[in-house]
């Protein structure tokens, strides 16, 4: 919907040039056109968003779904996990990788000496997207991770549910008020600031809750005789979470897409329309 008013180059020619031309200096990276879009293979979230951000501050304008492990046939990648954390967030480590991600711890030794613990585990390469992140907050920076490919070995089944999280959807077009935000904070963490331009199907926060819930950020308070546009300025709303392409990539769920803009990075719904998600959800 905000095609065009942020970057300079927009057109699916300009950016299937500039993709394929990264592949003559980038051997790591295998593009492969299909019409209007572009597949492009790389080695991991952090190689996809710095390619991401690279075209970004070029100018460019495009959307990105969300990304995918290679497979072959039945059998997907195992990678061989190492984490250096403080000993006292051990437990943390374990849990959020034996858990939603489906590793397994099979080594653990600890070093008395420096208080650092050392944790090996086997875990499907797509439990991986977005651990870096969540472990860098759980340890408070202390975690230092690592990972090589292991193996390829059947496919494990789903992730745990706890991986997915619910989002705060825009049902209205227009600019976010603080009047409204201040209801959507209650709900959960907002990834927009008042004044923010948004549309249909925008997601602008996290749900406290399982599932996505549909809100109207633009929605002003109604002027009387005893209310007036000057109490929105008391509002005091708690500031944004603000995340990188690379935590992007790995945080966006199946049915959304990136939108990347030299100015904006954008959540949104692939189908913009509320009663169009409402069938494909029946």
């Amino acid at each position: 919907p905000l095609q065009g008013k942020e970057g300079k180059i927009v057109t699916a020619s300009k950016i299937k040039e500039r993709l394929l031309f990264e592949t003559d200096n980038n051997i790591t990276i295998t593009v492969v056109p299909q019409g209007e879009k572009c597949e492009v293979f790389a080695r991991g979230e952090l190689q996809l968003g710095i390619l991401i951000e690279q075209m970004r501050r070029e100018g460019f304008e495009f959307c990105v779904s969300p990304p995918r492990i290679v497979m072959d046939g039945d059998l997907e990648p195992f990678l061989e996990v190492v984490v250096d954390v403080d000993s006292e967030y051990s437990g943390v480590v374990i849990n959020g990788m034996t858990g939603p991600r489906k590793g397994a711890l099979v080594e653990m030794t600890e070093n008395p000496s420096d208080g650092r613990a050392r944790l090996m585990f086997h875990a499907p390469a797509r439990g991986l997207l977005g651990f870096g992140s969540e472990i860098a907050t759980a340890t408070r920076g202390s975690a230092i991770l690592n990972h090589l490919f292991l193996e390829m070995q059947p496919h494990c089944g789903p992730l745990g549910e706890d991986l997915a999280k619910g989002k705060l959807v825009s049902t209205e077009s227009g600019k976010a008020s603080s009047y409204a935000l201040a209801m959507c904070e209650k709900r959960g963490e907002l990834f927009i600031e008042p004044g923010t331009e948004v549309y249909e199907g925008m997601v602008i926060g996290e749900n406290a809750k399982s599932g996505d819930l549909d809100i109207n950020p633009c929605k002003y308070k109604q002027l009387t005789n005893f209310r007036t546009v000057s109490k929105d300025e008391q509002v005091k709303l708690v500031p944004p979470v603000v995340r990188t392409v690379e935590e992007y990539i790995s945080y966006m769920g199946d049915d959304e897409m990136l939108e990347v803009t030299p100015v904006s990075i954008r959540l949104r719904k692939s189908t913009l329309g509320l009663d169009e998600r409402f069938r494909e959800r029946r």
